[in-house]
């Protein structure tokens, strides 16, 4: 597992590629919710997946015979579909008590009373936890499912053999 998620060397199949994206998935989700109940510096060890996201993605697109700087596209289509799952759902989330949070807590900025702004953000984020995880599953889902519908190459490339079955490469 450890090849799969730190080395972007190399080539894997679909069924590798889904266990590596399904091992990032709960990682995700896991980072995503310490900030929220642990405190704001957890935050920082949603850092630690982005070279395991890379790893996975760039040998998947190894294994289609292109090459891993596509990982790039894949981040700014989370990126966009986040945007979207925010526009679409985050007043459902947010509620008239968030709203009204946000106004209070846009005042006390104004006023310089960081303090306060900086706990209105900590009770907004608990308001959009759900959001946030169901954003990271979803996008996880799409993307892997486009990435992962890639064709592998038959033959032998510049990024290595041919994969070989799950269990030699487990």
């Amino acid at each position: 597992m450890s090849n799969l998620l730190f080395s972007p060397q190399g080539r894997i199949l679909k069924n590798r590629f889904w266990q590596g994206l399904v091992v990032l998935t709960v990682a995700t989700v896991i980072f995503t919710a310490l900030p929220v109940y642990l405190g704001p510096m957890w935050g920082m060890l949603s850092l630690l997946l982005i070279y395991p996201y890379i790893c996975v993605y760039a040998k998947r697109f190894h294994d289609a015979g292109t090459t891993g700087w596509w990982v790039i596209a894949v981040w700014l289509g989370a990126l966009v579909l986040s945007m979207i799952e925010g526009m679409l759902f985050g007043s459902f989330f947010l509620g008239e008590e968030g709203r009204a949070i946000q106004e209070e807590a846009a005042e006390r900025l104004a006023q310089g009373e960081f303090q306060v702004f900086v706990e209105a953000q900590e009770r907004l984020n608990q308001r959009m936890l759900p959001l946030s995880i169901a954003s990271s599953i979803v996008n996880n889902v799409i993307l892997g499912y486009i990435v992962g519908m890639l064709k592998t190459q038959p033959v032998q490339n510049k990024h290595g053999p041919v994969p070989g079955e799950e269990w030699q490469d487990f």
